[in-house]
């Protein structure tokens, strides 16, 4: 094959990566923003668990002061 054939095809599977790989980084973005929300659908927050469980420590404390 002659070098005009092989500046052919590497300019056309440069042209045809960089068509197929624009947007990649938006996509990216966007699929973890749309799992952290799923995640925190399932989950709940995270400062919200905590506040659950401070406040379930508390009434369980005050139900042993007061059994005492």
């Amino acid at each position: 094959m002659s070098l005009n054939k092989y500046v052919l095809m590497a300019v056309l599977a440069l042209g045809s990566s960089a068509a197929l790989a624009e947007g990649g980084a938006e996509r990216s973005k966007q699929f973890w923003e749309n799992f952290r929300l799923s995640q925190e659908q399932i989950h709940g927050k995270k400062d919200q668990a905590l506040a659950a469980s401070d406040s379930q420590k508390r009434d369980t404390a005050t139900k042993q002061v007061a059994k005492e």
